[in-house]
């Protein structure tokens, strides 16, 4: 009998799962406990909320996805996702496109895993180091290589920092913790860049295109923006600085204090400057100082129908409602993509999808198609600035399902919100978590709503921390302003947040502007909550809050 291994890499686990899987998951679990566990996600599965059930992420770099990979996988999910009974709690037969660019797919079964790999692979894609410590899909710019704005398509180089990381495991997935990365030409931060342990943002220094270098970004219970290394790299020498920056966190990251062993604290501990040093030195060649920066640093979406750079062609953002598909909607994507453009998908950071090679002339035929009546290419304010995480009933961290959550703060804003402040809303941003970690981002949106559990006479009910003014390109992360307030009383806040600024902001004063202005105790009266001190706020360069002690690194030789 074959059994998981501490040193198996992330292909030897499937190897291993292939062996083993006939003998489902009860005996392995008996025989080998945590241990398979912890193996399963190197291969990019994880244990559910539901005893005997998994959930499985889907790699997918940059969000890139053909026809008919987008099929295979709707086709997946219909067979595959299914509770054994209807009266088990949560959905079933649906996918999950994350904040990372990924699908996630629920109710799997151990034993099907060989055969699900299997129709994965036959069209490319696999779920390898898509969970556990180590370097996880390579996030990019949705619409790389047909925005006509954008200054230079990265595409190639996150396909080939994706494929180094998954052909070095040695060095990529035996990680003191996870590691993000994100690589972009785009001139929005639709990747939000800075949230990122490592990220490289388009830049131009002595009229050669290339990237700035962004080190030790993060949320969850110590949030902080990335430091800029002041480096200019080549699109070539990315898989270098990438190389180096693993290493160095495999040489000097703390792989014993889970709570603050990521990249952006060993960051926080050597600062940037040393941080720049230590990265340098395990560099095969200097590099120069960083250049011109060709980001906006304004947040981005690509949704609704815009120009490519394909002649006589556009492409065309749906949004994807809390970024839930189920199997047969994902099928049906895949035959629009097929019918209406030239075959091509992608999956956005913020959840949504997008067809690309569309003929203006068809458009008109695509937004009759059924699926486009949910999936709409111009939503109303609120569906489009809904972004959700997994939460309960399948993440065994999340206190209350927060996708529901998200659905009905949707539609209480619609029939709330007057039109006046409806009117003046322009890519609105609200994120909503299911737990400390942050997985829906809290700290990037306008506003930022946490799941907790607040207290009164009638006992436990369901709140949320607010969090209010994140935006990462322009250097912030939301502030927190308001503890446990009740789930009801936080839809009534924002509500009178948007109706505060339409009465209150300039003219031309965007959102976000109007929320950093305001004082933290106005913020926090909007919510009638108490204030949070100041030790679990977002931290930037500067400051951050750690979890709990750690080693100090020791100085350079």
């Amino acid at each position: 009998m074959t059994r998981f291994r501490k040193e198996d890499t992330p292909r030897e686990v499937i190897a291993r799962v292939r062996e083993r899987a006939g003998e489902g998951w009860p005996r392995v679990w008996e025989e080998e406990g945590t241990l398979a566990v912890a193996k399963l996600r190197l291969a990019g599965v994880y244990d559910d909320r539901q005893d005997g059930f998994f959930m499985l992420r889907i790699r997918i770099p940059g969000g890139r996805l053909t026809w008919p990979q987008a099929e295979a996988i709707g086709q997946v999910v219909q067979q595959f996702a299914r509770k054994p009974s209807p009266e088990l709690e949560g959905p079933d037969r649906f996918g999950e496109v994350t904040t990372r660019q990924d699908i996630q797919v629920h109710w799997v079964r151990f034993d099907d895993l060989p055969t699900i790999w299997d129709r994965l692979e036959a069209v490319g894609l696999n779920s390898l180091q898509a969970c556990g410590d180590s370097a996880r899909n390579v996030t990019g710019c949705a619409v790389a290589g047909i925005d006509p704005e954008a200054a230079f398509d990265a595409t190639p180089v996150v396909e080939q920092v994706n494929q180094y990381a998954l052909d070095n495991p040695a060095l990529s997935a035996f990680l003191p913790r996870k590691f993000k990365i994100s690589i972009t030409g785009c001139r929005t931060d639709c990747i939000v860049a800075r949230i990122n342990d490592l990220a490289f943002t388009p830049a131009r220094r002595d009229g050669q295109l290339g990237f700035h270098v962004w080190a030790g970004g993060g949320l969850s219970d110590y949030p902080r923006l990335a430091s800029s290394m002041d480096l200019f790299v080549r699109p070539e020498e990315v898989v270098d600085v990438a190389t180096a920056c693993l290493r160095l966190f495999g040489d000097l990251g703390d792989p014993l204090h889970k709570a603050v062993n990521r990249f952006r604290a060993l960051v926080e501990e050597l600062g940037p400057a040393r941080t720049r040093e230590e990265l340098l030195r395990r560099l095969p060649a200097p590099l120069p100082t960083a250049g011109e920066d060709l980001s906006t640093g304004r947040p981005g979406d690509h949704l609704g129908v815009h120009p490519s750079t394909e002649p006589g062609r556009v492409f065309v953002g749906l949004n994807v409602p809390v970024g839930r598909l189920t199997g047969e909607e994902l099928v049906e994507v895949a035959r629009l993509a097929r019918e209406y453009g030239d075959g091509g998908i992608r999956l956005s950071q913020r959840q949504n999808v997008i067809l690309t090679g569309v003929a203006p002339e068809r458009v008109p035929a695509l937004r009759q198609e059924p699926l486009l009546r949910r999936l709409r290419p111009d939503p109303d304010p609120f569906e489009q600035a809904v972004v959700a995480c997994t939460s309960a009933p399948f993440c065994k961290f999340g206190i209350f399902n927060v996708k529901q959550k998200g659905v009905d703060l949707i539609q209480y804003l619609r029939a709330t919100v007057s039109p006046a402040a409806t009117a003046r809303l322009d890519a609105l941003r609200l994120h909503v978590s299911g737990c400390k970690a942050s997985c829906a981002q809290v700290h990037v949106g306008h506003l930022g709503l946490r799941a907790t559990l607040g207290k009164d006479e009638a006992g436990y009910h369901e709140a949320f921390d607010v969090a209010v003014g994140g935006e990462p390109g322009r250097g912030r992360l939301a502030r927190w302003v308001a503890a446990e307030v009740p789930a009801a009383r936080t839809f009534q806040g924002i509500a009178t947040v948007l109706e505060a600024y339409a009465a209150e902001a300039a003219p031309d004063e965007p959102l976000s502007a109007y929320l950093s202005r305001l004082p933290e105790a106005r913020l926090a009266g909007f919510f009638g909550g108490s204030s949070l001190d100041a030790g679990t706020r977002g931290r930037g360069d500067a400051e951050m809050v750690s979890a709990s002690p750690r080693p100090r690194v020791p100085a350079s030789p």
